[in-house]
């Protein structure tokens, strides 16, 4: 029996409020549990060094899965990996964004301050068909995708159109 859907996503971020503030504008997202994590169970469960505390924000989108977790663990930050396309982990978090609210969605990720890759443009996906996308960075650096995608029909239609 397959496992469900990504519940949530955890990332570790340098300013707790500041990332949960630009999450919560950027993807109209809603702050839920905010809670303080550490002791020997979180160590032992997460293979963490002892003495690791950190404080946590989830935030919720329109259903309760794929929320995102966000963790200010204690000591000091730093980045050991740019998140590009060659290094092995997590290259990107992507949001679906229906076609008539992407313009509205780079616009605000704009006025956050957010540095976008370019604006949304459309592609042609092979065997899919046609997308609309963009990129941003959050405030510490990490890839965000918004995509507007082709509904289950548009797809058929496209790949019986590709292939006659």
């Amino acid at each position: 029996m397959p496992v469900s859907e990504v519940h949530h996503v955890a990332m570790t971020v340098s300013d707790l409020d500041r990332a949960a503030d630009f999450y919560e504008k950027a993807l109209g997202y809603r702050k839920t549990l905010r809670t303080d994590v550490g002791g020997a169970g979180i160590e032992e469960s997460l293979g963490l060094p002892a003495g690791t505390t950190g404080k946590v924000q989830y935030l919720q989108g329109p259903t309760r899965i794929g929320q995102l977790e966000l963790i200010e663990w204690n000591g000091t930050k730093r980045r050991t990996a740019t998140a590009g396309h060659l290094e092995l982990g997590t290259f990107l978090l992507s949001f679906q964004v229906p076609a008539e609210e992407m313009d509205e969605v780079y616009e605000r990720l704009v006025s956050l301050g957010a540095d976008c890759v370019r604006p949304p443009h459309r592609q042609l996906l092979e065997n899919y068909g046609h997308i609309t996308a963009f990129a941003a960075r959050d405030p510490d650096g990490n890839l965000l995708e918004f995509v507007s995608l082709p509904s289950r029909a548009e797809v058929l239609a496209f790949r019986a159109g590709a292939e006659g």
